[in-house]
């Protein structure tokens, strides 16, 4: 299946949606039933969920809890609202909270469960641009995707491309009021799937430094028998290719 580029324009005025509280309450007589009663109303997969996916949901859980706090009290902070610069402030850390859980629900899905993964690298992608870029930037990224990703190698193709985006729009990006950034992920079944990140930003000279975010792509990528390439023709070009698992055992 081929789907088609996505190109999401950043726009400082549109906030991303933030996943409403859990309003899920007990009834009357389920609260005087006491403990028995819970479980009853327990589906059978609840019953029976493991350990790991009780520690997930609850980090979700915790999560979503901590930000939305943060939120409120942000907005009950006086005299914020009285000055436009305290609006600014208070309009960009909201943003950026929000941007944050996004980022981390693409990635892990701290608060909710995660997307299909076409959906999860478009959003993992938009909101990261919106995240670590300069509120006076306009920076444009585009998506596309080609073939069906293995279900092991998603994890390490969204934990590369949060890297090598992010590379791109804090370093590639920086004091740049404009710029494009592309995204491509390719699948040739029983092969591999390669991910390209391209920028027209600042470039580098030489050999690339290998900052944090660059070296813990690199270690994604050898945990998985793959490699990352940087080059320069103009523009940076950063690309993870990761041979599909029967290719690497033959």
């Amino acid at each position: 299946m081929t789907v088609p580029e996505i190109d999401t324009m950043v726009d400082s005025n549109q906030s991303p949606s933030f996943p409403n509280r859990d309003t899920t309450q007990i009834g009357d007589a389920q609260k005087r039933s006491g403990p028995s009663s819970l479980a009853a109303n327990m589906s059978d997969q609840e019953s029976t969920t493991s350990g790991d996916d009780i520690d997930l949901r609850q980090l979700r859980h915790h999560t979503k809890n901590a930000l939305q706090r943060i939120v409120s009290l942000v907005l009950q902070v006086p005299g914020l609202r009285g000055t436009p610069e305290g609006e600014f402030l208070l309009r960009q850390l909201e943003t950026r909270i929000q941007l944050s859980a996004a980022v981390s629900d693409a990635l892990f899905g701290l608060t909710h469960k995660p997307e299909p993964m076409t959906d999860r690298l478009r959003l993992l992608c938009g909101n990261l641009v919106e995240l670590l870029r300069d509120p006076t930037q306009a920076i444009q990224i585009g998506v596309s995707v080609r073939g069906d990703c293995p279900m092991h190698l998603r994890a390490p193709v969204l934990r590369v491309a949060h890297e090598l985006v992010g590379n791109a729009v804090k370093h590639g990006m920086r004091t740049r009021p404009r710029g494009r950034i592309i995204v491509r992920l390719q699948t040739e079944p029983n092969v591999r799937t390669r991910l390209t990140v391209i920028d027209d930003g600042n470039g580098f000279h030489g050999d690339p430094r290998l900052g944090e975010g660059l070296r813990i792509a690199h270690m994604f990528a050898a945990c998985h028998g793959g490699s990352i390439d940087l080059k320069n023709d103009g523009r940076t070009i950063a690309t993870l290719d990761l041979p599909h698992q029967d290719r690497i055992t033959m």
